[in-house]
């Protein structure tokens, strides 16, 4: 099924029920002045208990003497200098200081307010540094200093707990410290306003725009009030535009572009940009319904963001307050954020509890070239979801399926590995028919490795002691019953009562030679085709020839087919073009810059 922006959404124009304790109607602290509107925080009992296993995880990561919280990390991040250590986390320590605040435990005020001075003081206040007006990720690595890219949107992020904080306890906040949060919202509105990122930038886009009609109407900065209302504008019309955000699909960057205008829905008021937030909240909404999947209560594909392959109590714990306890999944988590308020728009909810399978989920993701198009295939037993084009980078998942149950349920992910780490310079091209898939995968000279843009390869060079293509089977103890007898035979195999077949019908890199092997840590197991390992060796996208790959899938349960005949592919003039099933796919076999939209 194919909808337009509206198609879903037309009749969904509602206001999300305000937080206990909070009402825009008058009384003591409350504020509204017809464009924005916030009142004092005061949770409930039943509330408290909720956020009661926060505050106890913030109390034991509190350190009196560096007035923050503490974390351990391990292993690298885009923008993290350091790999392993004690670092004293930013964003961790706002947060914290918001919930001692909100659960109003009057020992814990004071500790509240050291955390937020100590923490609004690592802001970067230099008029002159191109990063004034961001926090870094730690105290140990301060923004002057920083090494690896300084991630900008830890002004959004930050000054959106500051929000809250300054808008639910502002009465309660000492003189001094009011006047450093004003002055630290304003730095990071005008970093935002600065970067102006573009509104394909989803979560961000939502929250820079929160944050600057915000923090323009609340200090009286006429410059911005038209640069937020203006930039509402231009996000609403871009998502009219491409038939929902720009990062589609997304488990992660869906729930936060939902939370982000849930809160605006709470305090921004005037008329025209609330009839545009709730359109907005509503279109999210759609793209979460129409990709459930109730057997296996997972979200399918494809995803253009994504930072694991499986949901779980957290987004169960949304359906479940959003639903109004009709969606009741095992396992599920309380919705951490109370002052939240989610509700699933009436029209979708048959989505949820009543779905009708098997059915087709049809979208156009991106109009210009090369259009990106997604289908979801969800029956009663398994979903299978592909993308048209997309990257193999780590947060993309261009082939999903799904099965198994709401309490364990089981995916396979298809993913290009570089020395074990997600490739991003593998660009995947795919066509898909119900259950049958046909995909071929090519490489980017001037793509990402790790990440699309923040570690670029080398004018096309990297080093690599392995390089392999894997169909990884998550979250199911039954290993990969069989491997093609040869490069490009197909196998077929059982796992959980569903059938799987997988022929690579292409297989070509330059001039190494690949071959098949499996393997599994009792949990996932996993299918490679193994393009090279060994010595570590420098491969130079620009000088080769040859460097593509091609395979065809079906998966099928009782009823279902699984085409006859091997999936045949053929190079003339440079460009891969396979057949199957009725599916076509091509793609150049020299490696070329990605495509323009990436």
């Amino acid at each position: 099924m194919k909808h337009s922006f509206f198609s879903l959404i037309a009749t969904v124009m509602f206001a999300t029920a305000p937080v206990s304790g909070v009402s825009v109607s008058g009384g003591d602290g409350v504020y509204n002045d017809g464009r924005i509107a916030y009142a004092p925080v005061k949770l409930t009992e039943a509330e408290k208990q909720i956020i009661a296993p926060s505050v106890e995880a913030g109390h034991k990561r509190y350190e009196p003497e560096y007035r923050m919280t503490a974390t351990d990390i391990s292993g690298w991040q885009y923008h993290m200098d350091a790999q392993s250590g004690h670092y004293h986390d930013v964003r961790g320590s706002f947060s914290y200081a918001g919930t001692l605040l909100d659960y109003d435990d009057p020992q814990y005020r004071q500790r509240a307010f050291d955390i937020i001075e100590k923490t609004i003081s690592l802001q970067e206040t230099n008029p002159a540094s191109p990063y004034c007006g961001v926090w870094p990720y730690f105290e140990e690595e301060p923004v002057a200093t920083k090494k690896t890219p300084v991630d900008f949107n830890w002004a959004d992020f930050n000054a959106v707990s500051l929000l809250d904080i300054y808008t639910g306890h502002r009465d309660e906040l000492p003189q001094d410290l009011r006047k450093k949060i004003e002055d630290a919202l304003i730095l990071a509105a005008k970093s935002i306003q600065r970067r102006n990122v573009h509104p394909n930038y989803t979560n961000i886009a939502i929250m820079g725009t929160y944050v600057t009609y915000m923090v323009s109407h609340l200090f009286n900065l006429p410059e911005m009030q038209e640069y937020a209302q203006k930039k509402l504008k231009t996000f609403y019309d871009w998502t009219r535009e491409k038939n929902g955000f720009s990062e589609y699909n997304s488990p992660t960057y869906t729930i936060t572009a939902i939370d982000e205008l849930n809160r605006m829905q709470r305090h921004i008021v005037e008329p025209e940009a609330k009839r545009m937030i709730d359109e907005l909240y509503a279109t999210g909404w759609t793209m979460i319904a129409r990709h459930y999947h109730k057997p296996t209560a997972q979200w399918t594909g494809p995803q253009s963001r994504s930072y694991g392959s499986l949901v779980g109590g957290a987004f169960y714990g949304l359906l479940y307050q959003a639903s109004d306890g009709k969606i009741d999944i095992p396992g599920r988590n309380e919705y951490p954020d109370v002052k939240i308020r989610h509700r699933i728009p009436e029209n979708l909810l048959p989505y949820f509890l009543n779905p009708q399978y098997p059915r087709c989920e049809k979208d156009v993701f991106e109009n210009s070239d090369p259009q990106i198009t997604g289908t979801s295939y969800l029956t009663g037993k398994y979903a299978l979801s592909t993308s048209s084009v997309s990257s193999l980078w780590n947060q993309r998942r261009p082939f999903l399926a799904y099965w198994g149950t709401p309490e364990k349920p089981s995916y396979l992910q298809v993913r290009l590995l570089h020395d074990l780490y997600d490739f991003s310079a593998a660009i995947w091209f795919g066509a898909q028919k119900d259950n049958t898939v046909l995909a071929a995968i090519n490489f980017a000279p001037d793509g990402g490795d790790r990440h699309l843009y923040l570690s670029p390869l080398d004018n096309g060079k990297f080093m690599a002691k392995d390089l392999r293509l894997r169909f990884e089977f998550g979250n199911t103890g039954a290993g990969v019953l069989a491997v093609p007898k040869t490069s490009h035979a197909p196998v077929d195999f059982t796992i959980d009562g569903l059938r799987f077949h997988v022929q690579l019908y292409y297989g070509v890199f330059e001039k190494f030679e690949g071959h098949w092997e499996t393997g599994g840590d009792g949990k996932t197991a996993w299918m490679d085709y193994v393009i090279y390992t060994g010595d570590e060796t420098e491969i130079d996208l620009t000088g080769i020839d040859t460097a593509a790959l091609g395979f065809a899938f079906a998966l099928a349960s009782d009823g279902d087919r699984i085409p006859a005949g091997k999936a045949a592919g053929e190079v003339r003039n440079g460009i891969l073009s396979a057949e199957w099933n009725g599916l076509k796919v091509s793609a150049p076999v020299k490696p070329e810059n990605r495509p323009r939209n990436f």
